[in-house]
């Protein structure tokens, strides 16, 4: 079933009858129905606060604009329809005192595209809200994170740490406060601030048309690669990093995987600098063919193989017909190709 609402509870911020509990502070709540004349969309919500400051550089949104934003978001045209052809939602938007959303500004700008095509239907004039009198910046975060960070309704790669961003920078919880909170690793939450400062510092103002987050998957691979771990230490490496990313030396984020085999050669990196990745590899490829090849691969794994065969396997080799034909073909096929390569196997 298609759920209009955040997921269950998590440890670190649960509803609990008529009260929330973050870090173990318990906060009142009131279930109410909410004209939604008195709602307020939240524009710097994780989900669109990129988007909004892409489309309106100069920090100026109305809410009939920020609401056919959200209604742009992927995912929120599935959502909407859950939300019409159910009649209502199955669990309640958040909401502060001063009508600001602190969760569901998603179907919330559903509940006002409803109201819009029928005014006069009374399940759009009132919206079901969990009220909640008083709550601190961090406590929102904190629930927002669980729901879309740490929770199964997650937010894109991007906007989940741009969430952490946002802990951090603006609220002042180092790594060690958002990892418990969130119930993440620390280690985790370090990686994912360094991805996100390498992100918006270096790699997005570089950027040419576009909002270039299609770019994220390649600086994700950067710090998630412990073979890269030497190498995204020193910054004037994330510097050159940036500029094969920019320049489409790096065509796609897959290709960040191999660089740790390129950086051991010194030729090939030269030529990803100079032309791009493949031809780097195929640099690589002469040095070592399993580099670039996945049937040079295999054909070293099974020489390995060979040379290390369990007695029950040779065994085997001894006394079945069957075993002993798989070999006789191998045998033969590398013979075949040794002759059509002009290889000799003496």
């Amino acid at each position: 079933m298609n759920r209009n609402g955040p997921s269950d509870s998590q440890p670190q911020a649960m509803l609990v009858g008529q009260t929330l509990i973050i870090e173990g502070e318990t906060i009142p709540i009131e279930y109410r129905k909410l004209p939604l004349e008195d709602l307020l969309l939240d524009s710097s919500n994780p989900r669109i606060q990129h988007a909004a400051k892409q489309k309106f550089r100069d920090g100026t949104i109305s809410q009939d604009e920020l609401r056919k934003l959200i209604l742009e978001r992927p995912g929120v045209s599935e959502l909407f329809k859950s939300i019409r052809d159910n009649g209502g939602l199955l669990e309640p938007v958040y909401v502060r005192p001063d009508g600001r959303i602190i969760e569901g500004n998603c179907r919330a700008a559903s509940y006002l595209k409803l109201h819009g095509i029928d005014g006069n239907d009374k399940r759009w004039q009132t919206i079901p809200a969990v009220f909640v009198p008083e709550i601190s910046d961090r406590q929102v975060a904190i629930l927002q994170g669980h729901y879309h960070v740490a929770g199964k309704n997650k937010w894109d790669a991007y906007e989940k740490i741009g969430h952490l961003h946002t802990m951090n920078t603006k609220l002042g919880m180092d790594e060690k406060a958002i990892a418990r909170a969130l119930g993440m690793h620390e280690r985790d939450v370090i990686r994912d601030l360094k991805t996100y400062d390498t992100m918006t510092q270096k790699l997005l103002p570089r950027m040419k048309g576009g909002n270039g987050l299609e770019k994220w998957s390649f600086v994700q691979e950067l710090y998630k690669r412990k073979d890269l771990e030497e190498y995204r230490a020193k910054p004037a490496n994330i510097d050159a990093f940036v500029k094969l990313v920019v320049s489409k030396k790096l065509k796609r984020g897959a290709d960040v995987r191999k660089l740790a085999k390129i950086l051991k050669h010194p030729a090939a990196l030269k030529t990803l600098h100079k032309q791009d990745v493949d031809s780097a590899m195929a640099v690589v490829g002469k040095a070592d063919p399993t580099a670039d090849s996945g049937a040079f691969r295999k054909l070293k794994k099974t020489t390995s193989l060979l040379q290390r065969l369990p007695n029950k396997d040779l065994q085997r080799l001894r006394e079945s017909e069957k075993p002993q034909v798989i070999l006789r073909e191998l045998f033969a096929a590398v013979k075949e190709v040794a002759k059509a390569a002009g290889v000799r196997l003496s």
